[in-house]
C-alpha cells in the first residue's frame, strides 16, 4: 500500500515530529510512505492515482488561516476531493486534520468536522497548559473492528469541541463537564469517527496535541487501525 503525508502549517503542532512517528507506524504495517512539505502535488491528482492513503499533518492557528501556514488552494482542494472520491483513503487526527484549511468549507465537509474550541480556551482565547483537561474517551461501538478490544479510557490533553457532520459513524465520544464553560455541561462530542466520500473512506480522531498523546496505547491502536481501514477502500473496489 502507498501513503502520502502532507506535512506543514502551524509549527506549534510540530508536524515534522508527528510525521516521523506516523511514517514508522505505517511502514511497520506494510505501507510505502512519501512525505510532501508542499500541497502542490494535489494539483496533479493523476500523478497520485496509485495512492491508497493520504494523511494531512497540517494545522491553522488563531481564527484565520494565515498565508504563512501554507493555505490550500481551490485547485489543490479539487485534487484531494478527486483522489478520495476515486477510492483513496483519508486518515488523520487532532488539529493536523481537523483544524487545517479553515477557509475551505468543502475540505471540512470531506473530513466530517471542524475544531472550534478546547475549553477553557479557543483559537482567540488561548490558555496554554490550562487547556489540558483530564477527560474520558468513551468507546461507543465496542464491537466495531476499529475499536474492538479497546476499552474506554482517560487522557490529559486538549479536549476538542468540534462541529461535526451527523452522517459520521461515531466510534468514540467525550462529554464536557461545564467546569470552564457552564453552558456546554453534558454536551457529548465525537472523538473518533469514520465516514465515506463517494468511493473513499475517511477516518478521524481528535486526540493528538502532543506526540505523547498518540503514543497512548489505545490512541495508537485507533490511529493504526484507522489508517489501514481507510487505505482499504481502493482494494475493496478491485
Amino acid at each position: 500500500m502507498k501513503a502520502a503525508l502532507f506535512v506543514g502549517g502551524w509549527q506549534g503542532h510540530a508536524p515534522t515530529r508527528f510525521a516521523d512517528w506516523y511514517r514508522q507506524l505505517l511502514e511497520e504495517n506494510g505501507f510505502e510512505v512519501a512525505i510532501h512539505e508542499t500541497l502542490e502535488p494535489l494539483e496533479r491528482p493523476e500523478d497520485l492515482a496509485d495512492l491508497d492513503l493520504i494523511t494531512p499533518i497540517w494545522s491553522s492557528a488563531r481564527s484565520g488561516h494565515r498565508e504563512e501556514f501554507g493555505n490550500m488552494t481551490k485547485l489543490q482542494e479539487d485534487g484531494l476531493l478527486k483522489l478520495i472520491g476515486a477510492g483513496c483513503g483519508l486518515a488523520g487526527w487532532h488539529g493536523h486534520m481537523g483544524d487545517a484549511f479553515r477557509d475551505r468549507p468543502t475540505y471540512h465537509f470531506l473530513i466530517g468536522g471542524q475544531f472550534v474550541a478546547h475549553p477553557p480556551g479557543w483559537p482567540d482565547n488561548l490558555q496554554p497548559k490550562e487547556d489540558y483537561i483530564n477527560y474520558d474517551v468513551t468507546i461507543c461501538q465496542p464491537d466495531h473492528p476499529l475499536v474492538e478490544g479497546i476499552r474506554s479510557f482517560r487522557i490529559t490533553s486538549e479536549q476538542y469541541y468540534m462541529l461535526t457532520d451527523p452522517s459520521n459513524n461515531v466510534l468514540a465520544t467525550t462529554t464536557f463537564s461545564g467546569d470552564h464553560l457552564w453552558w456546554i455541561e453534558g454536551t457529548v462530542i465525537p472523538v473518533t469517527w469514520t465516514r465515506r466520500w463517494d468511493k473513499g473512506r475517511v477516518f478521524y480522531c481528535s486526540i493528538g496535541h502532543e506526540l505523547d498523546d498518540l503514543k497512548v496505547p489505545q490512541v495508537t491502536e485507533m490511529i493504526r487501525r484507522g489508517a489501514i481501514w481507510a487505505a482499504g477502500g481502493r482494494a475493496a473496489l478491485s
